[in-house]
């Protein structure tokens, strides 16, 4: 944690300045995010599958947030000689980790002008892959490996980076920075993070924004990022420290804050670390994972005006990667109550509808005033009002 004037500054009015990021929700959907690609030297179909059991790998990560997916992993030798573990309890799903291209849709290549080196030495011209991998399959493969799965419904984070180097100070943006914003993007798009690089246009005067930052004064930082509309910001605070760099990452998500510190070889590892803290961040919030809380809720959703919107509803909460299964309790003056099975808990489906806004919880006191309640107490779950029964309470927000 740090403990450091920049954190104990920034976090002391946090309560109130981060309420500006839970008012504008602008989660974006990847519509890509089970499609990789990586350079090849040929076309052939053992080239291919080499290919997809690395680019599984990064899947995995990307898909559940987390890289201790891959402590999942089958034993390094364990496709040289699979016979070794055949007793094992996961001999089934380490050769199906290993095999990957059953989980393939489809593929496609693009020349390219890049040069290879082939395994005999000759250079040749590389050819582009392209995989895209089936949703469901890798989802059930991750379900296996009892590993979170996030949806593609992700929130957006904008990153400030202040630069402390040999060469002076800096903000790094595409404008005053290109490779080093280059980083951040492939980085963010590798872990499946929607990102929004600082724009200089929108901040004239940078050498305040840096002191700002610097300084850890979290009203000027949350103003100067309501126009990006972000679901998240990404704080690093980086300097020169000997041979190494040294960095503060701060998380603010509107909810809470989470802070992390590193000291590592080279700026692009700077970069790396702030990424990866903030998907594992983000995935441990909204992710769905069978050891959070998983069970049966009921949840009561209201203004389901028209007969598609209770079709909209039904369809929308059975495509949630967090629910395993939907069920209509009862219906009635345009609510229905549901009963979910869910991969994790309330509070995980909760932050989750948020990202959209298509459902937002609706307070028991809203409900209770335009409800008819019996005048005696009843005792009986069953024969509760159907308000009462709920775990929680939304209302549907249709197109």
């Amino acid at each position: 944690m740090i403990k450091s004037s920049f954190l104990i500054r920034l976090l002391s009015p946090l309560f109130l300045a981060t309420l500006l990021l839970s008012q504008q929700v602008q989660a974006e959907r990847l519509l890509n995010l089970y499609t990789l690609s990586s350079l090849v030297a040929d076309t052939s179909d053992e080239q291919r599958a080499v290919v997809a059991n690395v680019l599984l790998r990064e899947l995995l990560v990307r898909v559940s947030g987390t890289e201790r997916v891959l402590e999942k992993m089958p034993p390094e030798d364990f496709s040289k000689t699979p016979e070794l573990y055949s007793e094992s309890p996961h001999f089934e799903l380490w050769t199906e980790l290993t095999s990957a291209q059953h989980l393939i849709n489809q593929y496609s290549y693009t020349a390219s002008s890049q040069l290879l080196t082939t395994s005999s030495g000759e250079q040749v011209n590389a050819q582009q892959l392209e995989l895209t991998f089936g949703e469901a399959g890798v989802k059930q493969l991750l379900r296996r490996l009892q590993a979170p799965v996030w949806d593609v419904n992700r929130p957006k984070v904008l990153f400030w980076v202040a630069l402390e180097g040999r060469g002076g100070r800096t903000l790094i943006t595409p404008e005053s920075n290109l490779p080093l914003s280059n980083v951040l993007i492939s980085q963010s798009e590798k872990r499946g993070v929607p990102y929004l690089l600082p724009n200089f246009s929108l901040h004239p005067v940078a050498d305040t924004l840096f002191s700002d930052i610097w300084g850890g004064f979290s009203q000027q930082i949350i103003t100067a990022s309501e126009p990006y509309q972000a679901d998240a910001i990404a704080v690093g605070k980086v300097r020169a420290s000997g041979k190494h760099w040294r960095v503060e990452w701060l998380l603010l998500t509107g909810m809470s804050s989470v802070s992390h510190t590193a000291s590592v070889a080279t700026l692009r590892d700077v970069l790396q670390e702030g990424v990866n803290f903030t998907a594992e961040q983000l995935s441990s919030r909204y992710a769905s994972h069978a050891s959070q809380n998983a069970g049966t809720y009921k949840i009561m959703v209201s203004n389901l005006r028209q007969v598609q919107d209770y079709a909209a509803i039904n369809s929308y909460l059975n495509n949630l990667s967090l629910t395993r299964k939907v069920r209509v309790v009862y219906s009635a003056d345009q609510r229905v109550l549901f009963e979910v099975t869910l991969r994790g808990g309330l509070d995980q489906l909760s932050v989750n509808l948020t990202l959209d806004n298509r459902l937002k919880e609706e307070s028991f006191l809203g409900l209770q005033q335009s409800t008819n309640y019996p005048k005696q107490p009843v005792t009986d779950q069953q024969n509760k009002p159907m308000a009462e029964q709920a775990d929680a309470y939304f209302r549907w927000e249709a197109n």
